[in-house]
């Protein structure tokens, strides 16, 4: 199983597709206390309560938090991008998610293996977690979400999707 530290965006974004139960099936879910409290409040669908017992709510090390700081502060991250990505770090994460382009090439710069809400419904088609129906209904409920997706990436999305799911 593998260890995956959430930023605020995947969570919501997942959420809002109708995705969310995606995580579980991939590893152990650690979130970090202000992403936790970001995922109640935003997004266009009410969070579920009580939260889902896959969610390992996880504190930071006081040296994380203050690196997690320093990145707001450097104008790097914003709070939630921040703290997952020094948890990350911190529980040296299989895999940091995020929707976040700066927090993406961040965690890349800083060696971990990041992806995003898409990449989370590639990996589920890849390894046969869903359908090709269940997988292109997923896709359409991220476009219809509060992430916003170029249509280049849409396009490349549903290519791979195809491609997966091809007999050839």
């Amino acid at each position: 199983m593998k260890r995956l530290v959430p930023d605020t965006g995947p969570l919501v974004h997942l959420h809002e597709a109708g995705g969310l139960h995606l995580l579980p099936l991939i590893g152990e879910i650690f979130v970090s206390p202000l992403v936790l409290a970001e995922v109640r409040r935003t997004g266009a669908k009410p969070w579920p309560e009580p939260l889902p017992e896959w969610f390992k709510p996880q504190s930071l090390l006081s040296s994380t938090h203050q690196r997690a700081v320093s990145w707001q502060q450097a104008g790097l991250l914003h709070g939630g991008e921040a703290e997952a990505l020094a948890l990350a770090i911190e529980l040296k994460a299989d895999w940091f998610l995020t929707n976040d382009a700066a927090a993406r090439l961040l965690g890349e710069s800083l060696g971990l293996q990041v992806h995003g809400s898409l990449g989370v419904i590639l990996w589920a088609a890849a390894t046969r977690q869903v359908s090709k129906d269940e997988a292109e209904s997923l896709l359409v409920g991220l476009e219809r979400s509060s992430l916003w997706v170029s249509r280049r990436v849409r396009d490349e999305a549903r290519a791979a999707l195809a491609k997966l799911f091809s007999d050839g």
